[in-house]
């Protein structure tokens, strides 16, 4: 019981150390000094200390594999992304992110019902709510993105070109060549419902797998029914009812 404690936060030590060889090649290899992007590199560990959190506070088990899942977007969305720029350098970078979110948000979603007696639902029911809730976080996202672009001056949702590509453009020019923070944000949405999707045909095929592709999840979180009461048999209950009268 005790390693199963300490595996918990294996994830968490491994993106420290990966945190910190981010941490050397941006300020080192890219000469880099922004605050908000240190402060990134610092934070990021931390995101896989909420699964563990929440093991020990609800008394739950959520599957170790899930924390890994977490801790390896997070090192893609926040260390890989914003620190080193990765969305300057591959093309639909951010679109594949929000699928990936999509994928692994619904897990998640799908692990806490599974928690919460959600397999009491009608199935069209549950996989609604994991949309709805995948859909309604991706939108919290856009909102934040939003916020810090208002209040720090951030480029999060990454439509503000460099002046030099702009020129003489007119308002109009401007947005009619790509530069539309309403365009990224619909898509942002729209990829994550796609990631549900692609978690819909997962689901889908460990079905028709006979439950083997996400057997360790549902081992680890399955609610066991209760053990039922033996009914005497037949030939006991005659027996019992004999010696009654025999008294």
């Amino acid at each position: 019981m005790k390693v199963k404690k300490i595996a918990d936060f294996f994830p968490f030590f491994g993106m420290l150390v990966a945190s910190a060889v981010i941490m050397c090649i941006y300020l080192f290899a890219m000469n880099g000094r922004e605050l908000v992007r240190i402060l990134q590199v610092i934070v990021s560990p931390l995101v896989t200390l909420v699964i563990p959190v929440l093991n020990r506070l609800c008394g739950i088990r959520i599957p170790l594999a899930f924390n890994i899942a977490v801790a390896v977007f997070a090192l893609f969305a926040i260390n890989f992304a914003s620190v080193l720029n990765f969305y300057g350098l591959i093309p639909y970078y951010d679109k594949i992110l929000h699928t990936t979110f999509g994928i692994v948000g619904s897990f998640g979603v799908f692990i806490l019902l599974l928690y919460g007696k959600g397999e009491k639902l009608s199935p069209w029911c549950f996989f609604i709510l994991i949309m709805f809730c995948v859909l309604g976080t991706a939108a919290l996202w856009e909102i934040y993105e939003y916020i810090a672009n208002a209040i720090i001056g951030s480029d999060m949702q990454h439509w503000i070109p460099e002046m030099g590509e702009v020129g003489g453009m007119t308002v109009e020019e401007f947005f009619k060549g790509g530069y539309d923070p309403l365009w990224d944000t619909i898509w942002d949405v729209i990829v994550a419902g796609f990631g549900v999707i692609i978690f819909y045909i997962i689901i889908l095929a460990d079905k028709f797998c006979g439950y083997k592709m996400c057997k360790s999840i549902y081992r680890q979180v399955q609610i066991r029914p209760a053990k039922k009461e033996k009914k005497p048999s037949v030939e006991k209950e005659a027996q019992t009812e004999t010696e009654r009268h025999v008294d």
